[in-house]
């Protein structure tokens, strides 16, 4: 049974046993490979080891009230991890239960690729949500990595990524998954949105060289150190410093021969070509995301 399948039923049953006063939904997307998986498990506090997620995954997590009684909250958690011209339709197939937050998280290792994975994911959450602007949060992921950029770099990426979320109403913060503190401080964050107040955040950093932990609201242009901007200015100074890119995939290099037969070493290229070129290979997203209703 696929996972959209399984989630489908598993999103039917619990809408017949929780009300959408106590249900929560989490919605991960951003940059590949930066940590979403190994966040999303580290929250919901799953003991196997994580597996690198290729379309769409979906985890769920019970907590019971703060009350004595009987009603638990569910908070119900989608992490995309495919192609982001896809993301539209994937946001739009979502079934959405009870309040919702938005979570997008960018690889801050790969400065390069921060803008054109930040303006692709918030301009598609903005079409896919029509009627209201969601609560939205910005994870600047791989900061272990992050940390060690020279001062200028550190700076640039940061303004942009509190002007952005200054626009957006969205709140802040840096994450690593090979620092501890950081790994605690998110956790709680997801712990706050999926099953506490709401709120994610409370502290407050906004100096560069350390990690970013801004809540949406309690910064300001001034404190910034840029005039107030919209998207379009933020990116013409953003891009005038640091060019973009989009992720360039991984560059294979070209099988040697193994075997003692030329034959064997055909058959062996062949295979590799075909496992090679999976990656490249997209089933129907249609298909695939008619499971969720």
């Amino acid at each position: 049974m696929s996972i959209p399948d399984l989630a489908a039923q598993i999103l039917s049953k619990t809408g017949n046993e929780f009300s959408e006063d106590s249900a929560r939904t989490i919605i991960i997307v951003g940059s590949k490979s930066v940590g979403k998986t190994n966040l999303m498990y580290s929250f919901l506090e799953k003991s196997d080891k994580p597996r690198e997620t290729l379309v769409l995954e979906y985890s769920f997590g019970r907590k019971s009230s703060q009350k004595q009684g009987i009603e638990k909250t569910i908070c119900h958690v989608w992490e995309y991890g495919g192609k982001l011209d896809m993301l539209r339709k994937v946001l739009d197939a979502i079934p959405l239960r009870g309040r919702s937050f938005y979570c997008v998280m960018i690889d801050l290792s790969k400065v390069k690729t921060i803008w054109n994975t930040l303006e692709i994911c918030l301009q598609t959450i903005k079409e896919s949500c029509i009627n209201s602007m969601p609560e939205l949060l910005i994870i600047g992921g791989k900061y272990d990595a992050f940390k060690n950029y020279d001062g200028n770099t550190k700076k640039i990426i940061s303004t942009t990524l509190r002007s952005v979320s200054m626009i957006y109403n969205a709140h802040l913060i840096f994450y690593s998954n090979k620092e501890p503190q950081l790994m605690k401080k998110a956790k709680e964050m997801l712990y706050n949105i999926g099953f506490g107040n709401g709120i994610p955040l409370r502290e407050k950093n906004t100096n560069s060289a350390k990690p970013l932990m801004i809540p949406k609201g309690l910064d300001n242009w001034d404190s910034i150190g840029v005039p107030m901007s919209n998207m379009e200015q933020v990116k013409l100074r953003h891009l005038s410093r640091i060019p973009s890119e989009t992720e360039i995939k991984q560059k294979y290099k070209g099988l040697q021969q193994t075997h003692p037969e030329p034959v064997l070493d055909s058959m062996a290229a062949l295979k590799y070509e075909e496992l090679r070129n999976m990656e490249s290979f997209d089933p129907s997203i249609d298909d695939y995301l008619m499971l969720l209703h």
